[in-house]
């Protein structure tokens, strides 16, 4: 599907379906998609994609919690993660149209559009948000 058939304003609505609203998370689900399975440790899949350990244990944990990949139980400190086919039709259909859109430049620009970074989160301070100088 070429980005200039696909409205970006359906494309949020795509990426509300599945939950993801952050790049790393994007990164990570890609990943697995193209992969079916990975066996390793969240370092391991950081390092393969470009990213701190951190965002992408954090963006697996989320993935894992929406149900769009499953974790086997640790052995000697690494996992399966595997893609997770949804039966649901609407989030099936979503990710699908969002991992075609994706295969083309113009389609990767619109989805990080609409795509949070991890530093571009709010931060919660105890202080109420209050900056002293």
């Amino acid at each position: 599907m070429a980005a200039e058939e696909f409205p970006s304003n359906s494309v949020l609505k795509c990426l509300q379906v599945l939950g993801v609203s952050l790049v790393a998370e994007w990164d990570t689900l890609a990943f697995l998609h193209s992969h079916s399975a990975s066996l390793g440790t969240a370092a391991e899949i950081a390092r393969l994609i470009g990213y701190e350990k951190a965002d992408i244990g954090a963006a697996l944990h989320r993935l894992e919690q929406l149900g769009l990949i499953h974790r086997s139980r640790p052995s000697q400190g690494t996992h399966i993660y595997k893609f997770s086919e949804s039966p649901e039709t609407g989030r099936s259909s979503c990710l699908l149209k969002m991992m075609s859109l994706a295969q083309s430049r113009t389609g990767r620009l619109l989805l990080l559009k609409h795509l949070m970074r991890r530093h571009e989160e709010p931060r919660r301070s105890q202080d109420g948000g209050l900056r002293l100088a």
